[in-house]
């Protein structure tokens, strides 16, 4: 006859603590950029957070003193000399709202209003609520020759862009990071673990979703979808015809540098486009910038 056996079956093993440090790993260098966006977006008015994201220069430490030599000479009124240090950066791909800014506010200060507000747009598409950018544009657009009244807008288009610019742009990437991370710590946990805890799924969905919602947001902003191109006008006059020609008889009407188009259809050195008040035309694709 067969012996009972005694022998109780064994208990689920427990992860080891080097597993659960493995899977802990993401979410602690999530913290880290968390952190770390959080401190360049406080102190973005130095002109910091930009140049932490310039690859083509040879160190930041070098480019903040350049930035800061900017500062200085135009505090000291040499408008021309700071513009040269700030244009510089922007030259090697240093791509900042407070360099843009800064540009803006020397091309103001020299009397050429074209390229203050072209930077000026420039920064206020990184910073679109910031009081100074909104200020300074307003007052260099109301010293344009060209008085356009625009059209009112449909409310959906102006909702969706106040939804995507609501989260400044480092707390966004911050976000989309700690999600991801947060996802992957989670997702590790239950693989190594024999018995994952019933609230890891909570946080595996939970960081799902914030990593989906934030990074389209994301995506977005960064690729411009469904945003339109958009140029300012730089040459002091600018004729405006009825099709991609010089004829003169095909001229329509005159606008002046400052004014702000919307970019609809491209010919070769033709660009057709739409003032803020409904007009359209073609111009010479030299005329103008692209924001």
């Amino acid at each position: 006859m067969p012996r009972r056996t005694t022998e109780r079956p064994r208990a689920g093993r427990r992860p080891r603590p080097r597993r659960l440090l493995l899977a802990a790993l993401p979410l602690g260098l999530a913290a880290t950029v968390f952190a770390a966006s959080a401190f360049a977006t406080g102190t973005s008015a130095a002109g910091l957070a930009g140049l932490q994201d310039a690859p083509a220069l040879s160190g930041a430490a070098a480019a903040a003193d350049r930035f800061q030599e900017g500062n200085r000479l135009y505090q000291a009124g040499d408008y021309q000399g700071a513009l040269d240090a700030w244009f510089g950066l922007f030259e090697e791909g240093l791509d900042s709202a407070d360099l843009h800014y800064n540009i803006g506010n020397a091309y103001f200060k020299l009397g050429e209003l074209g390229r203050a507000i072209l930077f000026y747009e420039r920064a206020r598409l990184e910073l679109p609520g910031d009081e100074n950018v909104r200020a300074n544009l307003e007052l260099a657009r109301s010293l344009t020759a060209d008085r356009i009244t625009p059209l009112p807008g449909f409310w959906v288009p102006r909702v969706v862009t106040w939804a995507v610019r609501l989260v400044p742009r480092g707390w966004l990437i911050a976000i989309v990071t700690l999600g991801y991370l947060a996802l992957a710590s989670a997702l590790l946990y239950r693989l190594l673990a024999r018995e994952p805890r019933p609230w890891t799924r909570r946080v595996a969905a939970t960081s799902a979703a914030l990593t989906l919602v934030f990074g389209a947001n994301l995506l977005v902003r960064e690729s411009g979808i469904g945003r339109a191109e958009r140029g300012v006008i730089l040459r002091t006059e600018t004729a405006v015809q009825s099709a991609p020609s010089d004829d003169p008889s095909l001229q329509l009407f005159t606008i002046h540098e400052g004014a702000v188009v919307r970019i609809d259809r491209r010919s070769d050195a033709w660009l057709e486009i739409v003032l803020e008040d409904g007009k359209v035309g073609w111009v010479r694709a030299r005329d103008l910038e692209t924001i």
